[in-house]
Formats: C-alpha cells, sequence, structure tokens
C-alpha cells in the first residue's frame, strides 16, 4: 500500500458500510424505521434516501456499532487539516443519505478534522428561496447540493463562488471528468465540478414479464447493437397486442427528454460562453416527438389504468401488463425489488435473491450520428459569500477521490452484488436478519456501464434550467403529446415564442 495511502476507521451504519443507493426521487426515510420507501404517492420531491425498512418497530433499527476500515487514496490530494464547519443547505442530510454518507464521515474523521452542519429547507422554491435570503443577509452556506443548480436560471443570478482558482481540471483528480464539467460552465467560469456521472433515465422492465410473452430480452437487442427505436416500438406492439390489458410504456414528462436527447439534439441547448438555442422546432426534437406522438396513437402509452403515477412499487406488480417504465433505473430496480422482497415485518422478507427487474438505455436514434443518452451529476456547489470555501472545495475534492478510487469501487460492487448479512441488534425484531437488496452482477455492471461517459455521447438537457414555472410548461406540452396524442407540429410551433423569450431573458 502506498505511503500516502490513508487508512480511517469509520463508524457506519450496516446500511452505510453496504453502500446501498436510492435515486433521487425516493421517498425520505422516517423514524423508527418505518417503510416510507413503499408509498405509492408521487414523490413530492426529488431526494436521495437511505434504504426503508418495513418493520414497525420504532426501537428495531440497527444501532451504529458496525465498524470497518476504510481505505482511501489521498495522495493525489491530500487533506490540508483546515478543513473546518461547513454549513450545509439541503432538503435532505448529506450525512444520513447512503450516496454520501461514507464521505460525510471520512470528512469528520481525523484525517480530515471536518465537521458538517446541516440547515434543513423544503423542496421546491421554497428551497431557491431560502438560499437566496441567506446569501442576501451575508449568511450564506457552505455548500448545496446540484438541485441548487440551475443553468442558466440560478447560475446566471451571481448565486455560486467560482471554483476555477480553487480545482484544477488537468489535475489526476479532475483530468477524466473535465469534459463534464466543462458542459456545466457558464460565461467562461466554473461552478459546478460534479464528482460522478450517473444515469438520468432508462427503461425499466421485468425479465419475466419478457419471458413469458416470448419477447427477446432488450438487453440481448442492446448487446448486439440492434436495440433502436424501431426495435423498441415492434416489441411494445407485439406485447400490446397480445392483451386488451398491456401497455408499452409508462413516461414522466421529465423522462421524455431522455427520448429526445437520443437524437443527439436537446429542445434547449446553453452552451457554456452562454449561448443558449431553442431547437423545439428542429427536425431531430420533431422526429423524435412525432414517434411519441405515433406510439400514442397506436396505443402503447399509458393509459392511466393504475393512476396518475406509476412508482416504482407499483410497477412492480404491474409489470405483467406494462412492459416498460421510464423511470430512474437505480432508484427503480431498487425500489421494486424491495417492494417485492421485504415484507411486512421479517417473516416473509426474501433474502439474498436476485430480483426479475432489470432495465436497459433508451434506444438508440438510427439516424443519429452516435449513440447518444442523457446523463445526470452528482455534486456540491459553493453559495456566494460563503465562510468557508476552502472546506467546501476539500469536501467536493474528497468525493471525487472516492468515486475514483479503484479499491473503494471493487469493494461497493462487491457490497451490492455480495452483501454481507446484517442483524437487528435490538427491539423486538432483535436477532432476526435485516432484509438488503442483493444486485445481479448483469444489473449492476450494466447500471455502471451506462454511468460511464466513455460508453455513450452523453448529452443534457437544459429546457429545465430556467425556472419551475418554465419547467412546467414544458411539461405540459411534452405529455400533451404523449398522453393525448397532440400534434406536435402545432403545439410546438405555438409553444416556440414563449421559449424565444424565456432565452431572451439570459442574452
Amino acid at each position: 500500500m502506498p505511503a500516502l495511502k490513508k487508512t480511517i476507521a469509520c463508524i457506519l451504519s450496516a446500511a452505510a458500510v453496504l453502500s446501498l443507493t436510492a435515486c433521487e426521487e425516493e421517498a425520505p426515510v422516517v423514524s423508527g424505521g418505518s417503510n416510507s420507501a413503499v408509498s405509492n404517492a408521487a414523490p413530492a420531491a426529488q431526494t436521495t434516501t437511505t434504504q426503508a425498512s418495513t418493520t414497525i418497530d420504532a426501537d428495531a433499527e440497527l444501532a451504529l456499532t458496525d465498524k470497518e476500515n476504510k481505505v482511501i487514496d489521498t495522495s493525489a490530494c491530500p487533506p490540508t487539516g483546515h478543513a473546518g464547519k461547513l454549513k450545509y443547505l439541503g432538503y435532505f442530510d448529506i450525512t444520513k443519505d447512503q450516496k454520501g454518507t461514507e464521505q460525510c464521515l471520512i470528512f469528520q474523521s481525523d484525517l480530515y478534522g471536518g465537521e458538517i452542519e446541516y440547515m434543513s429547507t423544503p423542496f421546491g422554491q421554497a428551497f431557491y428561496d431560502k438560499l437566496g435570503s441567506l446569501i442576501a443577509s451575508d449568511d450564506s452556506p457552505d455548500l448545496v447540493e446540484k438541485y441548487a443548480m440551475m443553468l442558466p436560471g440560478n447560475v446566471s443570478k451571481n448565486l455560486f463562488e467560482p471554483l476555477d482558482d480553487k480545482i484544477d481540471l488537468t489535475s489526476p483528480v479532475w483530468k477524466d471528468i473535465s469534459g463534464v464539467v466543462e458542459q456545466f460552465a457558464w460565461k467562461g467560469q466554473h461552478f459546478y465540478y460534479p464528482h460522478r456521472t450517473t444515469t438520468k433515465y432508462a427503461l425499466n422492465y421485468s425479465k419475466k414479464t419478457i419471458e413469458e410473452n416470448n419477447l427477446t430480452d432488450p438487453y440481448e437487442l442492446y448487446a448486439k447493437g440492434e436495440w433502436t427505436w424501431e426495435a423498441w416500438r415492434k416489441m411494445m406492439v407485439e406485447f400490446c397486442n397480445k392483451d386488451d390489458a398491456h401497455v408499452g410504456f409508462y413516461t414522466t414528462n421529465n423522462t421524455i427528454t431522455s427520448f429526445i436527447a437520443t437524437t443527439g439534439t436537446t429542445m434547449i441547448d446553453v452552451q457554456p460562453d452562454g449561448t443558449i438555442t431553442n431547437n423545439l422546432l428542429s427536425a431531430e426534437v420533431s422526429r423524435a416527438m412525432t414517434f411519441m406522438e405515433e406510439l400514442c396513437r397506436d396505443g402503447l402509452t399509458y393509459d392511466k389504468s393504475y393512476g396518475d403515477w406509476v412508482s416504482p412499487q407499483v410497477f412492480s406488480t404491474a409489470c405483467n401488463n406494462i412492459l416498460f417504465t421510464c423511470t430512474e433505473p437505480e432508484w427503480t430496480y431498487i425500489a421494486a425489488t424491495e417492494n417485492l422482497q421485504n415484507k411486512e415485518g421479517v417473516d416473509n422478507d426474501i433474502f439474498g435473491e436476485v430480483s426479475e427487474f432489470s432495465f436497459v438505455p433508451f434506444p438508440r436514434d438510427s439516424m443519429a450520428d452516435a449513440y447518444y443518452t442523457e446523463f445526470d451529476t452528482f455534486g456540491y456547489l459553493v453559495p456566494k459569500g460563503a465562510k468557508n470555501i476552502d472546506g467546501a472545495v476539500e469536501f467536493i475534492n474528497l468525493n471525487r477521490m472516492y468515486d475514483i478510487d479503484p479499491e473503494v469501487q471493487a469493494k461497493v460492487r462487491e457490497d451490492h452484488v455480495n452483501p454481507t448479512k446484517i442483524y437487528f441488534e435490538k427491539g423486538k425484531y432483535k436477532g432476526s436478519e435485516k432484509w438488503q437488496i442483493t444486485w445481479g452482477e448483469h444489473e449492476y455492471d450494466l447500471w455502471r456501464e451506462m454511468c460511464d461517459p466513455t460508453n455513450f455521447s452523453f448529452i443534457m438537457e437544459n429546457a429545465e434550467g430556467f425556472s419551475l414555472d418554465f419547467t412546467d410548461k414544458i411539461g405540459q406540452l411534452l405529455m400533451g403529446v404523449v398522453e393525448r396524442g397532440e400534434s406536435w407540429a402545432k403545439t410546438s410551433a405555438e409553444f416556440s415564442p414563449i421559449v424565444d423569450a424565456t432565452i431572451s431573458e439570459y442574452q
């Protein structure tokens, strides 16, 4: 082991040790280990949360006694010893979130000597109002999660500190993700340095349903380079022709953008130099939405037979009738599996079994010059006027080092596909095994493949980067086509002047 490789003894909860993850849309876990994650209601906010337990015993959760030596290579960016206290503003607590628990513990260990203070605020407009108020009163937090960044909406309003003089994109820590960082630049400055790329939305399905209906596994087509718009449509037609109750796919206004992105063109494009382009009437976007229009008219789109919102939990029991759900794959895989395997109490839980669910990227556009896919990121920004910018940068660098450390990532994979058993240590379920998901090796490796920008041409939709109100209007435009078969040629032409007027405010 290199001399500069640091070993940290972190006190972790068992769930944190296993590095289990859930998606940004999953409902937050309430106290006492109750099962809020199995709610079928549409999420009021996008958030990352821990895995919930179906036990209702308020004293049944695991005590924080599980210890493990954590090894992370800090040689490329050694701790300065001046991490200090970070004031973090957010609608969820990063110190208790499974995508960042270990990184927070490392930051607060003797190695870094840092401290994180969580400042809670509601999701939505209230979040932005709170951030603006704190900045205006010279009481800025030191750190916010990437949700705070609307590009160009909030970035152009001088809400964040540029970090160009603090983080070197040519350094070994950042060079491999520098191209992604550049996509978030605004007029020559870099405010957001994402430490990780991840999936946005994908097509989730049940392998059991595929087999029972004698369909080709979509992954097989993807692996052969044959997963195209046409192949996707053909599969849904075949499925829907078997039964009037069958539905080709479920989508939301947010997830349609990932299909449009496969053309290589987004509805609105924001360039680092500040150039903003309205592509609503472009040939590529029009071709994608006309294809969606045809899917609706062919009866392949969701008919609200299971309500307005098809959560992963609903999909887990409705997947015999819904072939695909267009949602975030990591979250959907975990939540759908948990709904079937983590029953009320502990007696009927299913342990160590890989679930029937899987996923593939949105199909490739045969007319595009590459396999484009919309991507997402994790990362943090430093609000304007922050008092501990250096500590925030140290935390940002730590998160990046964690994500590129091969030993850490190998352990994360092993914890997903071969989790160590954990048990309740107190309460009425003391001594009983606690449920945790066992990822299929195929699914885990495919998910990581989909997160890797070397495997696709990553593209970013900027239509949601202006305001919450404008985002809602865009969503209504898209869903009019998918749900009601409205003419894209007509509705996009009517809406395009609104886009132009919105863009003009930033020129």
